[in-house]
């Protein structure tokens, strides 16, 4: 969502950044589902706890 309809994007008000995220929804996101399928993974990172010192 950021990349298609969010990023480098100033909304002049609420209602128009909702507009902008409810037509990704709509309409963009049918459009690309496909080929977000190889974005997703199982290649997780384990963060260990910060030092408390």
């Amino acid at each position: 969502m950021n990349e298609k309809s969010r990023n480098n994007v100033y909304f002049k008000s609420k209602s128009d950044f909702k507009a902008a995220i409810d037509q990704f929804f709509a309409v963009t996101l049918p459009e690309i589902a496909g080929s977000l399928v190889s974005r997703i993974n199982d290649n997780f990172q384990i963060l260990k706890p910060a030092s408390s010192s």
